[in-house]
């Protein structure tokens, strides 16, 4: 079959590699794969731990082509959502309701082929069936929105909380849409693209700034009637975004990091003391996230559709890694690798 492989740092070749055999997982046929920010760290080389020779991918739905003996819950011809990241189950993170920090995780390009291939196997446990009149782009969108449901959770969002979100990207957009679900009031975006804020707005974020031109300190503080920001939830790696996220924060407020940093941060901490603001990391989902987001999209309770700026063939892969490691103008762009 054919994979995105990436070779060695910027170069990704779409090559021959063995198909999945037969063995006690589900065979699908890749229909939609969305490439996102952790790809980019892959392409580039600084990604903490998927490092070349590597097949890229773990944004995915497709349609089962085989399954084992004696499985029920799937069959040949259903469209699912994969779930990508296979916990032990047996470790005590596990048992604590928390497999998304299990220390013995496999997760694609990590333990785990990939999944810009034709074909990718996994197991039941990590499929989720998409509605009737869901596509697959739509489908592979449901990965991206459990990393919005579940660091808003971890944020602890509620009802009329402001909420300012830091990097308007596919994630940034997603954690604005899902802190309004989860009840947020003000929601706040900045995003130094002209693309993104023009995204951002046509999608009735409440105030949508350039960071480079705006002062955000002082339009969140008109916005917060002076508080600050209940939750402000960082979804750029921008080194300056750490210290920006404390001063728009308000005493007592939660600040929330998604992204991975290319290196250390410098920093000054005083905020976090004279404020008493509590820091976050908020790393993948769990399945019960997962399966929260599938529902918002299956039942179109968020409408991903806008969000997917193009679907491409796997032939194009390497040239669209390349427009987007140069900063082309997009949210989701999503490989089929079946064209």
């Amino acid at each position: 079959m054919r994979a995105a492989l990436l070779q060695q740092p910027r170069q990704v070749s779409v090559v021959e590699v063995d198909t999945p055999g037969p063995d006690q997982e589900i065979l699908l046929r890749m229909r939609a794969v969305g490439l996102c920010g952790s790809d980019l760290h892959t392409w580039r080389g600084d990604h903490p731990f998927r490092r070349p020779p590597v097949v890229l991918g773990h944004e995915g739905a497709g349609e089962i082509v085989s399954v084992p003996p004696g499985e029920r819950r799937f069959g040949v011809g259903d469209r699912v959502a994969v779930l990508p990241a296979l916990s032990c189950w047996d470790c005590t993170r596990c048992e604590a309701g928390q497999p998304h920090l299990c220390a013995h995780k496999r997760v694609p390009g990590g333990g785990w082929p990939g999944m810009l291939s034709e074909y990718f196997a996994a197991p039941a446990r990590v499929l989720i069936p998409l509605a009737d009149g869901i596509g697959f782009d739509e489908g592979a969108m449901i990965e991206p929105v459990a990393v919005a449901w579940h660091s808003t959770g971890s944020g602890g969002i509620t009802a009329g909380e402001s909420v300012a979100v830091l990097g308007g990207g596919a994630i940034g957009s997603l954690v604005a849409a899902v802190s309004r679900l989860r009840g947020a009031g003000i929601v706040l975006v900045s995003d130094i693209k002209q693309h993104n804020r023009d995204f951002l707005i046509a999608r009735g974020v409440d105030h949508v700034l350039d960071p480079l031109t705006a002062d955000l300190v002082r339009v969140g503080a008109e916005a917060t009637g002076g508080e600050g920001f209940d939750v402000v939830m960082v979804a750029s790696g921008h080194p300056g975004c750490l210290e920006e996220a404390l001063s728009l924060c308000r005493p007592r407020g939660r600040v929330v990091l998604l992204p991975m940093f290319a290196g250390p941060l410098t920093v000054d901490l005083n905020p976090v003391v004279l404020k008493e603001v509590t820091i976050q990391g908020s790393t993948i989902y769990t399945p019960a996230d997962f399966r929260a987001a599938a529902a918002l999209v299956n039942q179109r309770v968020l409408d991903v559709r806008p969000y997917i700026t193009d679907v491409v063939g796997l032939d194009r892969a390497p040239e669209v890694l390349v427009a987007i490691g140069a900063g082309a103008d997009h949210l989701k762009i999503q490989i089929d690798p079946a064209r």
